[in-house]
């Protein structure tokens, strides 16, 4: 027996078989496997953690939870594992997390994987991970690995990728390697068609002593940068691009952020700048269609994506929007505007530019914000290196001011 131990989160009533090989595989690595049963029927495997202690612990009995059904079943489970995997964590008793299921055991499993500390292994084995996978692994670093065939007929198919996935957690478990900054980090926002400032920024960072870390607004990036902000991995916070909100409110390709987007980040502590980078539009595509209440305006065609201009009436609503988050910041924080422009194609010359709609976002926000936040107008478009230079200057001034 190995001296490091890998939790496997299954429903053993369905899937003891498979959690059992790979049990024996964790094994063969020198590992001690710590099988967690989250089912709710009989099953012939013999768990270290049983579903009556999982159970129990979210402080009902089985019998509560058959009577309820299904959905309270699952949130049971999640409840009471996450405790024993939070417990056994703490104890420093697990040093890596793997999964097996199908909907119900990936939703489980993952549950619990969502609330552990970034670079924990983590990896689950499941039947859906060819689909959208993003409700399973939120804003952490989870590994998909992918079935293929259902785990209903145990197979040498089945025990080929379970093996696979034994030697992908063991190799992730075995590796001393521990996350640390080489250099303090600066987070960044960007997208597509306001990447360029990013380009600009990252030698301006490196010059101070800083490392850039570049998260994409895509619907997560943005909520994933905040988290690391709560966890004291950032030192510094560069919100230039909230195209977010917009595909938020239109349910666009980047969509996801929901109403906590700026919330986690403003009660950080952390030094922010933030600019309405990407607000000029959002995006579509043939999986996120433009509702039709956008019918007639601008569009550029980014690839098989294509961008739709916001107007006045969106304009107004993300001021709003924003300065109620900003409002009740606790975090150093300072708001720039770029006059010519919020994007690439927002620019003087490009399809997207528009003069009207750029002041009357600034004057609804200054209406809005809170008399001690700053807020400054910058005579460029966002992708010019000008804009670059005063968004780093600012936060660093802020940071050396604490």
């Amino acid at each position: 027996m190995g001296s490091k131990s890998v939790l496997i989160i299954a429903t053993l009533d369905t899937k003891g078989r498979e959690a059992s090989f790979l049990a024996d595989w964790i094994r063969e690595f020198k590992l001690n496997p710590v099988l967690m049963d989250v089912g709710i029927g009989d099953s012939e495997s013999k768990p270290e953690i049983k579903k009556e202690d999982v159970i129990s612990l979210a402080g009902y009995t089985i019998h509560q939870v058959i009577e309820k059904g299904r959905p309270f079943y699952v949130r049971v489970m999640q409840k009471g594992a996450l405790s024993i995997a939070r417990k056994l964590l703490e104890e420093g008793s697990i040093h890596g997390v793997i999964g097996i299921g199908g909907g119900t055991g990936t939703s489980i499993a993952t549950y619990i994987m969502r609330s552990l500390p970034y670079g924990f292994p983590k990896v689950m084995v499941s039947t859906v991970a060819s689909r959208d996978v993003r409700e399973y692994v939120g804003l952490k670093d989870i590994v998909m690995f992918h079935t293929v065939a259902d785990l209903l007929g145990f197979n040498s198919f089945t025990r080929f990728i379970l093996k696979k996935a034994a030697t992908a957690i063991a190799a992730m478990v075995q590796d001393e390697t521990k996350f640390f900054p080489d250099k303090p980090l600066i987070a960044l926002t960007a997208y597509g068609i306001n990447s360029k400032c990013a380009s600009y920024i990252e030698p301006m960072v490196k010059k101070r002593g800083y490392e850039l870390i570049c998260f994409h607004a895509n619907g997560t990036g943005g909520l994933a940068m905040e988290e690391m902000a709560k966890d004291g991995l950032i030192k510094g916070v560069l919100d230039l691009t909230l195209h977010e909100i917009a595909d938020h409110v239109f349910g666009g390709y980047c969509k996801g952020a929901g109403e906590d987007r700026l919330e986690i980040e403003c009660a950080s502590g952390v030094p922010i700048v933030i600019a309405p980078g990407g607000l000029d539009n959002a995006v579509f595509s043939p999986h996120y269609p433009m509702p039709k209440k956008l019918s007639g305006r601008r569009i550029h065609h980014h690839d098989e994506r294509f961008c739709v201009r916001m107007g006045g009436e969106e304009m107004e609503l993300f001021a709003e929007m924003i300065a109620k988050k900003l409002n009740n910041a606790k975090s150093p924080l300072k708001v720039l505007i770029p006059k010519r422009g919020f994007s690439e194609i927002d620019m003087e010359g490009q399809e997207f530019y528009d003069r009207e709609a750029i002041n009357l976002f600034s004057s609804e926000l200054r209406k809005r914000l809170r008399e001690d936040i700053e807020i400054e107008e910058v005579d460029c478009n966002i992708s010019e290196p000008s804009f670059a230079k005063k968004a780093v200057d600012s936060l660093f001034s802020m940071m050396e001011n604490l």
